[in-house]
């Protein structure tokens, strides 16, 4: 298995900023790239901030997307399921550098 980053996209996207038609404002705007092909596996790293009962008493967790560096992404998502078919744990965020 190889694991490595998502490649960066930012110069293919031809960024820049363009007038609003019909206004006196600008806007960005980017080409659509895709980072990887459709059908690609990509692992996201969360952390686990704590847990929460479900309905039948099992715990559901609370989790917080971070970056390589371990900092938040800002993304959260609760009420999620950690399962050994679904789930691989790791030590932290720079593990993935492989």
């Amino acid at each position: 298995m190889a694991i490595r980053r998502v490649a960066d996209i930012s110069a293919r996207e031809n960024f820049r900023i363009e007038p609003v038609p019909g206004l006196r404002a600008m806007t960005p705007r980017r080409d659509p790239v895709e980072p990887v092909p459709v059908g690609t596996y990509v692992a996201v790293v969360f952390r686990v901030t704590g847990y929460d009962p479900d309905c039948d008493g099992s715990l559901m967790a609370r989790l917080a997307g971070v970056d390589a560096n371990g900092e938040a992404t800002g993304w959260e998502e609760s009420a999620v399921g950690l399962y050994p078919e679904s789930t691989w744990v790791v030590d932290g965020p720079g593990e993935l550098d492989g």
